[in-house]
């Protein structure tokens, strides 16, 4: 649990708000992340997920639009929230796991460090935990479920192990073997096998994890795993991006069911969508059926953000304005988002912080259009 920032903010109260609540950051407490988005967004994002809470298929889903509106922040939000909890409730199934990992477009070995940002996302104890429970709930056929989810007896066997609770020291030392943190010759003291050394095996282990903690929906409905920034795949070498398609291919080969991969893509002058083939090939992209546009707000989907966010529980104080817009007036939000061109969620919140914080600076009493005209100069979006 992290602390709240909200009463060490002092000054924003004479805008009676407890914070600004147009953030440039996620903030660090779950508890202070709320949705940022158009609800019609919000919407077709939560019918994916909660189609992958009841059906089994796995899915690859294309999360696309331009720049700043919101991919990132969605992937943030359905990972490190209670929301997720709240639609399996609402359907009456286990939770989801949402994973949110980088593309690694600067590691030497894409693969492996793929896995390991994956690794440092579900964290290791999660791992053992969610084995343990399966092994509660099916006793006597918990070794065959685990081996007929797994493509490698040896890792196989290593889920077994783990799921036995005497075994806390052959499971430190396969939680080092995850990590890579000892030595081939200690490793084959404690007769675990030395290190994942191919793309097939991270597959391998990947997909063991994934099936067995969504067997039958007991421990996990689905996994939502969100590869964020993916359109830099244009960036690592050409051989790179190749395996990198080739692992995803096996991934989502060897883990057929309750596997959902969101790809967050933003196009490029010189990378559009129908270009994705090229790195991913037309098999992978042929299973991403579903496709999740993120558009730019309108005007009207804009007033309707800066409302709801400014009047958030967590950035009101209690003492509730008329004025919705408070402290700008109507007029000046419409004047505002007329003035700083193509819209965005980044940009306003941007626009919008600059604006309040230069209040601050300067002591003034109310946010008015003269007020923006004097610091207009300070944003660097603003348009005559």
């Amino acid at each position: 649990m992290y602390e709240s920032e909200k009463e060490y903010n002092v000054g924003y109260d004479r805008f009676k708000l407890k914070d600004n609540p147009f953030r440039p950051a996620l903030p660090l407490s779950p508890e202070d992340i709320i949705w940022l988005g158009t609800d019609r967004l919000k919407t077709q994002i939560e019918k994916r997920i909660m189609l992958a809470m009841r059906t089994s298929s796995s899915r690859v889903i294309l999360n696309w639009g331009d720049y700043g509106n919101g991919k990132t922040y969605t992937a943030a939000y359905y990972s490190r929230t209670r929301r997720l909890k709240e639609l399996s409730d609402k359907l009456s199934v286990s939770p989801a796991k949402s994973i949110k990992v980088c593309l690694p477009r600067t590691s030497k070995n894409i693969v492996q460090a793929f896995w390991r940002a994956l690794l440092g996302q579900i964290r290791f104890d999660d791992i053992i935990s969610g084995f343990k429970q399966l092994k509660k709930i099916f006793k006597d056929d918990f070794d065959k479920i685990v081996a007929a989810n797994s493509d490698d007896n040896l890792i196989g066997q290593l889920f077994i192990t783990v799921a036995n609770e005497s075994e806390s020291q052959k499971t430190d030392d396969i939680k080092n073997y995850f990590y890579s943190d000892k030595t081939e010759t200690m490793l084959k003291q404690s007769d675990v096998p030395p290190g994942i050394s191919d793309d097939e095996q991270v597959v391998n282990l990947i997909s063991t994890i994934f099936n067995c903690l969504t067997y039958k929906k007991k421990i996990y409905s689905a996994i939502l795993l969100w590869i964020d920034e993916f359109e830099n795949i244009d960036t690592v070498r050409k051989s790179d991006a190749d395996r990198f398609a080739a692992f995803l291919k096996q991934l989502t080969d060897k883990s057929p069911n309750n596997l959902n991969i969101f790809l967050n893509f933003t196009p490029k002058k010189f990378l559009a969508l129908e270009d994705l083939s090229v790195y991913l090939g037309e098999a992978l992209l042929n299973r991403a059926k579903l496709k999740i546009r993120f558009d730019a707000p309108s005007a009207d989907e804009a007033a309707d953000y800066l409302r709801a966010l400014l009047n958030h529980p967590s950035y009101r104080t209690e003492e509730k304005p008329e004025n919705k817009f408070c402290p700008f007036s109507e007029e000046l939000v419409t004047y505002i988002l007329q003035h700083i061109g193509r819209l965005s969620i980044r940009k306003i919140n941007e626009v919008f912080s600059i604006i309040l914080e230069m209040a601050l600076i300067e002591e003034t009493k109310e946010i008015t259009i003269d007020f923006v005209e004097t610091i207009k100069e300070e944003i660097i979006s603003w348009e005559d």
